[in-house]
């Protein structure tokens, strides 16, 4: 890692893989409104989630470890920049998902405010933080003192007092959703990202959209009363066993699950496979690595999954028979790991079902049908545009004319809500957004 935290670090697999479908069936479109409330994900033995916790709010993607927990003490409060007043509604659903989901106080507010979040200059930020999306920075009050004073480091704080969450102004209201939910999440404390965690949006693979229900459990874990910030990690490590059996009674006496390591060499091989500074030959060559590497993770989980996905991805236009295959691969592990009902299986199915429609019309077909109430039950909007445009372009193909057109306006309502508006002319391999976090 390079000491950036991001948000969209790896594989966008809403706005590229959607953007070569969508150029197919859609016309413009707009911002209809705010997000909905996440919903609950898969619960974890409690002796797993302990280490999850730790490794969250003790651990720094440099490598890095605090010697404190750290934690606002006291009501939070949020301001929105003016600029984004369009999202005060998603802003309310997450603060809200926070309340509710894991107990604290926290609300927006004005002067007040301790997270502040800032629409600022795209040219600016990407000059600053080069390839970032969004970014939270702990310890200033705006972009000028962000750009102007030395920069705090999150292990240089004792206490949680300020911090900024900059979001540059020609990011896709999707991506500002995203930004809401996980840069406000780490301001308030878990600061790490963790690509073997499935459920969360504290992993870089950017699957999850939306605070998890695993995402509430951490931070009402961190914001309990008996956790103080401060606390030493052996003092946590000391009160995480009877706090977990009151906050996660349902991962009491649950065997802690098998997780694989991966290799060395994973994770710098996918980050070269991600870098759109790169060339396109290093980029493909890495994203063979990285499917050659995650052979090695035993047992095969998501990060599996995830590697058979870049590496078709970067094979979609010049092999797409191989691409169906890796594809096809990816979505029967998910399916084993994670069952129907799983958002990566969706993911998955959506890549399997865009290189089907051109030999199996019918078959992706049966695909979107089955795994788009799983889309919608994640109000994954991006992912349903992309769903229902394989469903339009599908019935075309089959000469189904009204239902394809269906389809194709219920694409674009999709796509409202997860672009503002179409955006064809990205690239659909290589245009992957990234975001940051100061370490």
């Amino acid at each position: 890692m390079t000491g950036l935290a991001r948000l969209h670090r790896l594989l966008n697999m809403r706005a590229s893989l959607t953007a070569v479908i969508l150029a197919a069936t859609l016309a413009g479109c707009v911002n209809t409104g705010p997000a909905r409330l996440p919903v609950a994900e898969a619960t974890r033995a409690n002796v797993d989630l302990a280490q999850d916790f730790l490794d969250l709010t003790f651990r720094l993607e440099t490598g890095q470890t605090l010697d404190r927990l750290l934690k606002y003490e006291g009501p939070v409060r949020v301001s929105l920049d003016p600029a984004l007043s369009a999202y005060e509604g998603d802003l309310k659903a997450v603060l809200s998902a926070i309340r509710r989901g894991a107990g604290i106080n926290i609300a927006q507010g004005g002067a007040n405010a301790q997270i502040h979040v800032f629409q600022v200059p795209a040219a600016e930020m990407r000059a600053a933080v080069p390839g970032a999306a969004c970014l939270v920075a702990p310890a200033v009050r705006s972009w000028a003192e962000f750009q102007t004073v030395p920069r705090r480091r999150w292990s240089t704080l004792t206490t949680l007092g300020q911090a900024s969450v900059f979001i540059p102004d020609d990011a896709s209201p999707y991506s500002v959703r995203a930004c809401l939910n996980e840069e406000i999440a780490q301001a308030l404390g878990p600061v790490n990202d963790l690509y073997r965690l499935p459920d969360t949006v504290f992993n870089d693979d950017n699957i999850h959209l939306e605070l998890t229900s695993f995402d509430l459990l951490i931070l009402r874990i961190l914001y309990s009363n008996k956790l103080q910030n401060g606390a030493s990690r052996d003092a946590v490590v000391a009160m995480l066993p009877s706090l977990l059996s009151r906050l996660n009674p349902s991962g009491n006496g649950l065997p802690s699950a098998p997780r694989g390591q991966a290799p060395a060499g994973w994770e710098r091989a996918l980050e070269t496979s991600l870098n759109a500074n790169a060339s396109d030959i290093s980029r493909a060559i890495a994203a063979r690595t990285v499917l050659n590497l995650s052979r090695q993770i035993s047992p095969a989980d998501h990060r599996v999954v995830l590697s058979l996905m870049i590496a078709g991805r970067f094979v979609m236009r010049e092999n797409p028979r191989e691409a169906r295959t890796l594809f096809s691969e990816a979505h029967r592990l998910s399916l084993a790991q994670l069952g129907p009902n799983n958002l990566r299986s969706a993911q998955t199915a959506y890549h399997l079902a865009a290189t089907m429609i051109g030999e199996n019309p019918q078959g992706a077909l049966d695909l979107a049908a089955q795994f788009l109430p799983v889309a919608t039950r994640a109000h994954d909007a991006p992912l349903e545009a992309g769903l229902y445009a394989v469903r339009a372009i599908a019935y075309l193909r089959l000469g189904q004319r009204a239902e394809a057109n269906v389809a194709r306006l219920a694409s674009i309502a999709s796509s409202q809500i997860a672009f503002g508006t179409n955006d064809d002319d990205q690239d659909p391999l290589l245009g992957f957004p990234t975001s940051a976090a100061t370490n």
